[in-house]
């Protein structure tokens, strides 16, 4: 429970009319297109700057976060907007093969090794045969972010001043999804908060 008003903390503060998004999706447009007609699961949407995207795009999006304060801030923003509150390091509300697609967009990093494996299990759980999830989670080059700072729980995984946060190599995104077909892996760039943030994005699909 405090971990979730730690959160909701961070998002009553923001003041954001609208979230702004990168373009970090449009590399899998042939593959968000296979599943227009599907509704796409934004896990850890935040306040909704890919469930924004998505929704430009026409998608229909299911908006899912632990925090009620940020899906309030989403919701003021996409008013149409599905949202659910929840806390993914639990079971995830959804049956077993009813998505094509979910979206992780740097969310998958807070958590411990044993939680990691638990979220990653339950994700291909609820993916349908050959879904895809889609996400970015912090590299351990991310260096303006808190890479190597503060007190090592695990291997990689710190607590910082700004909470618990996991930094990840390409070799343990490979190992956190062994059971998956692993299409994409690569280190990128990309401006959060006015400063570089490396992060690795991942695209695997379930067998």
């Amino acid at each position: 429970m405090e971990n979730k008003k730690f959160w909701d903390n961070i998002y009553k503060n923001k003041i954001v009319k609208k979230p702004s998004y990168d373009l970090w999706l449009d590399k899998y447009a042939d593959t968000l297109q296979k599943y227009r007609k599907e509704e796409i699961i934004d896990l850890g949407c935040g306040i909704g700057a890919d469930t924004l995207y998505l929704s430009e795009k026409g998608y229909k999006v299911i908006s899912c976060d632990y925090s009620e304060e940020a899906l309030k801030k989403l919701k003021e923003a996409i008013p149409e907007a599905k949202t659910i509150q929840m806390d993914i390091s639990k079971t995830l509300p959804f049956d077993d093969g009813s998505t094509g697609l979910i979206i992780a967009d740097l969310s998958l990093h807070y958590f411990d090794d044993k939680t990691t494996k638990n979220i990653i299990k339950e994700t291909r759980r609820v993916l349908k045969p050959k879904g895809c999830l889609i996400g970015r989670v912090n590299s351990i080059n991310d260096f303006n972010f808190g890479a190597g700072c503060g007190e090592e729980i695990e291997k990689n995984f710190y607590l910082t001043e700004a909470g618990y946060k996991r930094f990840f190599t390409k070799k343990e995104i490979n190992f956190y999804f062994s059971d998956f077909v692993i299409e994409v892996c690569e280190e990128n760039c990309v401006l959060k908060y006015g400063n570089e943030k490396k992060a690795i994005e991942f695209m695997v699909r379930k067998g």
